[in-house]
C-alpha cells in the first residue's frame, strides 16, 4: 500500500512538473480538448430564480486528456477532428457525445439527455475568438414518452488584459414533444486567468425555458442565474 501511494505521489509530482504540456493559459487560443495526460477539475456554485423561486446549485466537472485530441469528460468523449497548432489562430472543430443533460421530476422521475454533435472555435487573434456548436439530444424518460431537441449556440471570447477575458454566448433549443416549441437563452461573464493552471470565472445568464410546464422540478433549470467557479488543470 505504501509503495502504491509513493508511486502515485511521484507520478503526480512528475505531471505537475510538466507545465509546458498543459493547455495554454490564454482561454482565447486554448484548445477545445485537453493535452495528453492533462487533468481538469472544476467546481462552482449557481444562484438563480425560476418562476419566482430562489434556487442554489452546485457545479462540478472533471476531464482527462487521453491524447492531445481526445478528452474524456464527466459527460462523455470529445474528439478533435480539426486541431489547431498549439496556441495558434484558425479553425478548430470537435465532435462530442454522451450524457448532455439531466432534469428531475417528482412526478415522472429522472430524465436523461443522451446525444452528440459538433463544437467549434475560430481564433482570429491572440485576443479574439468565436465559438459555435450544434447538438442533437434524446431525452430518456421512464414514466412517459421520450422527447428530443436540437441545440444551437454561438459565442465569443475577448481578451481585454493579459489575465482577463470576457465571454458572451447565446443558445437556441428546438424542442420536440415539450410544452414549449423552442427556448432561447444567453450568458455573459469574465474569466480571470490566475495562472497557467487556474481560472476563476464569474457569469450571469438567462433562459426562457420553463421546467414546470413539462412537470420537472422548478430548480431543474434557471430562468436567471449568477455563477462563480474555479478550474484547475494539472
Amino acid at each position: 500500500m505504501k509503495r502504491s501511494l509513493t508511486f502515485l505521489a511521484l507520478s503526480l509530482a512528475a505531471t505537475l512538473a510538466q507545465a509546458n504540456d498543459l493547455s495554454v493559459a490564454n482561454p482565447v487560443t486554448r484548445s477545445l480538448t485537453l493535452q495528453d495526460n492533462e487533468i481538469l477539475l472544476s467546481g462552482g456554485v449557481a444562484y438563480g430564480k425560476t418562476n419566482g423561486d430562489n434556487n442554489t446549485g452546485v457545479m462540478l466537472n472533471a476531464a482527462y486528456g487521453l491524447t492531445d485530441n481526445l478528452t474524456l469528460g464527466a459527460g462523455g468523449l470529445r474528439y478533435n477532428l480539426m486541431p489547431r497548432a498549439y496556441n495558434d489562430t484558425g479553425l478548430e472543430i470537435t465532435v462530442d457525445g454522451g450524457l448532455l443533460g439531466m432534469y428531475d421530476s417528482a412526478e415522472f422521475g429522472d430524465s436523461y439527455a443522451l446525444g452528440g454533435g459538433v463544437t467549434g472555435k475560430y481564433v482570429m487573434s491572440q485576443n479574439l475568438a468565436f465559438t459555435f456548436s450544434g447538438h442533437y439530444l434524446f431525452w430518456n424518460e421512464d414514466e412517459r414518452d421520450n422527447r428530443s431537441e436540437v441545440q444551437l449556440s454561438a459565442g465569443t471570447i475577448w481578451r481585454v488584459h493579459e489575465q482577463v477575458s470576457l465571454f458572451a454566448n447565446a443558445h437556441y433549443r428546438e424542442l420536440k414533444d415539450f410544452a414549449q416549441d423552442n427556448a432561447k437563452g444567453a450568458s455573459v461573464g469574465v474569466i480571470y486567468n490566475y495562472s497557467n493552471q487556474t481560472d476563476f470565472t464569474l457569469g450571469v445568464g438567462t433562459s426562457d425555458f420553463d421546467p414546470e410546464k413539462d412537470g420537472y422540478d422548478n430548480d431543474a433549470a434557471f430562468e436567471s442565474v449568477a455563477t462563480a467557479s474555479v478550474t484547475y488543470r494539472f
